[in-house]
């Protein structure tokens, strides 16, 4: 392998050896990976990276991006590997203790702002299994004025999630708190209800699992991902609303394509007026939205029953 010439490698010799190196291990978008890992190793953009492809690497250098690419031919997801990821042209850090943002999470941000304006005084919002921060910081970032809860069961995540948060200047607005939205709520909580919550729960069924990419499988944290009830964590946050959402709040969920009539026949169910489903930028069902009817009563913050 590489490691073993003795010869100068330049960023173009070392771009197309790794790049059929990855093809070999059938990665796809070998030659973009490679890029990106050559990126980040010397600190530079692509546009630097093509201008300067005669320059060679330091050993320190190339020892450097043989261990990215090892990492990347036994599938491990380029995000973890980059440690960064963009989502709603923010920089959020990634790592194997939260599940990468996808960019068809982007329309539940997108929905939230389409209903809320700017400039709304005090808008209060939840986001349920959070994990890196993304939807909640993208939200506080565009909502100057939204304070913003962010709940998950992991430590790890929400100790990531407050990272990216004060990286990205919205820590002060944002709350982070552990805590299992399937388990009995603690008394008195919340203290106050929330114009929105959102959430992109897991809901792939275990027996999908053959479905999905060996990156996916193999790396991305299963409590993230996978569900027992694939409708356990819509049916859960429906039968919640009126203790977590003011009169006529709104709840909105990103969905699997192939659950959206599921979802949608929950929401109407559990009596959410305006139900809508919107497409990703692929023209796939991806988001739920549902109005709480006024006609549903709030709880009174003592909730205890565990969903069965």
């Amino acid at each position: 392998m590489m490691a073993k010439t003795q010869d100068v490698w330049t960023v173009i010799r070392l771009l197309q050896w790794s790049k059929a190196y990855l093809e070999s291990k059938g990665i796809e978008n070998a030659r973009l990976n490679v890029e990106r890992m050559l990126c980040k190793v010397l600190n530079v953009d692509r546009i630097h990276l093509y201008l300067h492809f005669d320059r060679p690497l330091t050993k320190a250098e190339l020892q450097a991006f043989k261990t990215m690419l090892l990492r990347r031919a036994r599938r491990e997801p380029l995000q973890y590997i980059l440690e960064e990821i963009e989502f709603y042209s923010l920089p959020i850090k990634v790592g194997p203790e939260v599940l990468i943002p996808r960019p068809e999470t982007e329309v539940l941000v997108d929905r939230v702002l389409a209903l809320v304006p700017a400039h709304s005084d005090s808008v209060r919002i939840l986001d349920v299994g959070t994990g890196s921060g993304a939807i909640a910081i993208a939200l506080a970032k565009h909502l100057p004025n939204a304070r913003i809860m962010g709940i998950d069961v992991s430590v790890a995540a929400l100790k990531l999630a407050l990272e990216n948060a004060q990286r990205n200047d919205v820590a002060s607005r944002i709350e982070w708190r552990k805590l299992d939205i399937l388990s009995p709520l603690p008394a008195g909580w919340p203290p106050a209800r929330f114009h929105l919550v959102v959430s992109n729960p897991p809901y792939v069924a275990p027996e999908e699992k053959d479905t999905l990419a060996p990156e996916i499988v193999e790396f991305e944290p299963h409590e993230a991902l996978f569900c027992q009830q694939p409708l356990q964590f819509y049916e859960r946050l429906a039968e919640l609303t009126p203790r977590l959402l003011e009169p006529e709040g709104w709840l909105m969920c990103e969905i699997a394509p192939h659950r959206a009539e599921a979802v949608r026949e929950l929401f109407v169910r559990h009596g959410f007026d305006e139900v809508e489903v919107f497409p990703d930028l692929a023209g796939k069902a991806r988001v739920i939205q549902g109005r709480m009817s006024s006609k549903r009563k709030g709880g009174d913050n003592h909730e205890s029953e565990h969903l069965s």
